[in-house]
């Protein structure tokens, strides 16, 4: 499988909404690069990764949040079309990062619990509920599909404060 360049923010494609994988996209060409992606975000190392990252604006994520420190399971899902079907009213918050806006920590408020539905690489529907920090993986891999970062939902201040830093590293 191959290592596929991870995109930074502000870096246009990471404002998109990914568009829907057709049902004539499914199958073994979808899977591949989907094995594709799940090997970059291991590699990164990372929790979770949407296709919009790597450069592909589609809805595509893999997670795997049992990767995270001190989770001692492994559950790697490969989401293809994600539906949040239904949620709790309870949120939870969390200290997020991501692969997208390196060094970057954001207090993020998320939904405790959701119900997901999805299809798999060869167009088989899933459904699941999740909660705590694998709703957690999941609600933050869908921002991306929606066009958002952790910069989007941070105030103007720390996001404007990050890019200047960003900025500066690369004269």
């Amino acid at each position: 499988m191959a290592i596929l360049p991870i995109l930074e923010a502000p870096h246009p494609i990471l404002s998109k909404i990914a568009k829907p994988v057709r049902e004539d996209q499914f199958g073994p060409e979808l899977v591949s690069f989907i094995d594709n992606m799940v090997d970059t975000m291991y590699d990164a190392p990372g929790v979770g990764l949407a296709a919009p990252q790597v450069g592909r604006s589609e809805q595509i994520l893999v997670a795997d949040p049992g990767n995270d420190e001190g989770k001692a399971q492994r559950k790697l899902y490969k989401i293809v079309n994600p539906v949040i079907l239904e949620h709790s009213k309870e949120t939870i918050s969390y200290e997020e990062s991501c692969l997208s806006v390196p060094a970057f920590y954001l207090m993020t408020k998320r939904y405790k619990r959701i119900h997901l539905q999805w299809k798999d690489g060869l167009g088989n529907t899933h459904t699941e509920w999740f909660e705590e920090f694998p709703a957690i993986v999941l609600q933050h891999e869908m921002d991306h599909l929606k066009g958002i970062t952790l910069l989007d939902r941070s105030s103007r201040f720390k996001k404007s404060r990050y890019l200047s830093r960003k900025r500066k590293r690369r004269k």
